[in-house]
């Protein structure tokens, strides 16, 4: 029997080359069983059906699948302070002070102060230990950078950490004053230092936290996560299992692909990880690699030095930033992987990075059915563009970040930024897109994501202000295949991402504006909220004022 039907306008993405509009979509036991004229739909209806009647100016899309969004980091990061967004370095001080004085205030004068969002731009400069000690005495406290890429440790946090002049960098970087003291600033891998040391939440605490981002994430629209993964400090692989055994309860709010770093690999064959299977919301990963580091923190790896005038400088780890992994051990690594049936994901922001990652991808075998992918590809050289599509790799990007780093891509990059963010090239050489937000990097909203994509321009910006390089940006049907249809081709599953016979019934109903005009810099698209989200034909989010 059909459980719903809904008549009204309603976006399938069912072929490519349109956004493939019917009138009427009917449900059963989770599943889209039929899509097209409103009479033929309805006359499926049994005595039992619910029917959904949408208003002017509304209609039904599939569920957006977020490509990269760290779903434990973020969901955990809710537990600490939150920096990002913050105007300037007084109010990042005000946030520490307040957050320690209440903490003090519940009983708890010295344990661990966690938090994430500052970024160098921001702060006007690199922070210390000694600026965390004045605002939060005594306290060990650690904060991501917005790009978490970096962390600000206390002095309490240093000591505890056994950070000192004699610390090995251990492959990323100890900021150090000319005395060899650590100031307080940590790195790339070198930030993994303090995971040893810090206290991890309670599976409790984690298993709340991610139903609580992810009620998030479904009144956004969003119905399934890639989880690129936590920073593994040790063989476990927590974070699959986690989802894994919320699955299997079917307590896991939303759907998750969940990958693992490199030192969790051998844990992950061993117990038969393979890239696309899974249980119930869950579906195993990618293996998580780093090519390089990022251009918030000026590690990102170059082909030519950084601006010599960006007042952010030096670059980490030399005047072109830093590869993070060298080729041939990385490449071994992906090998191992992929010949295990795990598909590999490397992270490269660079266009040195990039064509790195390009390399190693290409030598090693190809997993079936699963696309091995690259995260973020913000700067790619124009001899590199071609070789995602001929290798079938994807090209995993998050257009938000150019909203928060185009004046630092303008400092650090000058006159390579119209190869910053190249959507238009790689769609053009067929390579496909799947769009993430990297939250808790960016705010997890998929449509200023799109928006972004489609109009190279972020709605927060003044009016005055120009698209950045608005010929590299897509268009609207190509932006929501990036964003519901590629996730799924990525990950192995066809079925995803579009409504059509068979679908699992993750669908949104939203209004329409947007999709009918993006408009004036991306207003309307940008400001879209879902009236009703749907998994597995579920309800999982409905606006209060929506009543169809």
């Amino acid at each position: 029997m059909v459980d719903l039907v809904i008549v009204g306008r309603v976006l399938t993405l069912a072929e490519p080359g349109s956004l493939g509009f019917v009138e009427a979509v009917a449900v059963a036991d989770g599943r889209i069983v039929a899509t097209g004229a409103g009479p033929d739909i309805e006359a499926l209806a049994g005595p039992r059906t619910r029917h959904w009647r949408l208003p002017s100016g509304t209609c039904v899309m599939p569920g957006v699948t977020d490509a990269h969004l760290h779903l434990g980091m973020a969901a955990a990061a809710t537990l600490g302070v939150r920096l990002g967004g913050l105007p300037d370095r007084d109010a990042v001080w005000a946030a520490i002070e307040t957050a320690h004085a209440n903490r003090v205030a519940a009983g708890d004068p010295d344990g661990w102060l966690t938090g994430d969002g500052w970024s160098l731009d921001q702060l006007g400069g690199w922070p210390s230990a000694v600026d965390l000690d004045a605002l939060a005495p005594g306290r060990p406290v650690a904060l991501w950078s917005h790009d978490h890429h970096t962390r600000w440790a206390s002095s309490a946090a240093l000591r505890i950490a056994s950070i000192d002049r004699s610390s090995h960098d251990h492959g990323g970087l100890i900021r150090r004053d000319p005395t060899a003291q650590p100031t307080g600033v940590l790195h790339e891998s070198a930030t993994a230092i303090l995971d040893r040391v810090m206290p991890e939440p309670t599976i409790e605490q984690r298993a709340s936290a991610i139903r609580r981002y992810a009620d998030e994430l479904t009144a956004l629209g969003v119905t399934g996560v890639h989880d690129p993964g936590d920073l593994a400090v040790g063989p476990d692989i927590d974070g699959p299992e986690r989802y894994q055994l919320l699955a299997r309860d079917g307590c896991l709010p939303i759907r998750v692909a969940a990958s693992v770093r490199e030192t969790q690999l051998e844990t992950a064959i061993a117990a038969g990880m393979r890239t696309g299977q899974g249980i119930g919301r869950y579906r195993a990963g990618w293996l998580k690699l780093f090519a390089d580091g990022s251009l918030g923190s000026r590690s990102a790896a170059l082909l030519a030095p950084y601006e010599a005038g960006d007042p952010a400088g030096p670059p980490v780890g030399g005047p072109a930033g830093m590869l993070t992994h060298a080729a041939g051990p990385m490449c071994s690594v992906a090998a191992r992987a992929a010949s295990s049936g795990i598909a590999v994901q490397i992270h490269g922001i660079g266009d040195a990075a990039v064509r790195a990652a390009l390399d190693v991808l290409e030598r090693i075998p190809r997993v079936a059915g699963v696309a091995h992918r690259i995260e973020h590809a913000q700067l790619v050289d124009a001899a590199d563009v071609s070789r995602f599509a001929r290798s079938g790799i994807a090209a995993s990007v998050q257009p938000c970040h150019l909203c928060s780093d185009v004046t630092a891509i303008r400092l650090a990059w000058g006159d390579r930024s119209d190869r910053a963010f190249p959507l238009a090239a790689l769609d053009a050489a067929g390579a496909l897109l799947p769009l993430g937000t990297d939250a808790p990097v960016e705010s997890p909203d998929p449509w200023r994501n799109l928006a972004a994509a489609v109009r190279r321009t972020d709605p927060a910006w003044d009016a005055e202000e120009p698209a950045f390089h608005a010929e590299q940006a897509i268009s609207l049907e190509r932006a929501l295949r990036a964003a519901c249809v590629d996730p799924a081709i990525t990950l192995g599953d066809p079925a995803l991402g579009r409504l059509r016979a068979g679908s699992p019934a993750d669908l949104i109903v939203i209004p329409d504006a947007g999709l009918r005009d993006p408009g004036l810099r991306g207003q309307h698209l940008a400001h879209t909220r879902p009236l009703a989200t749907l998994i597995d034909g579920q309800v999982v989010h409905r606006h209060r004022d929506f009543d169809p």
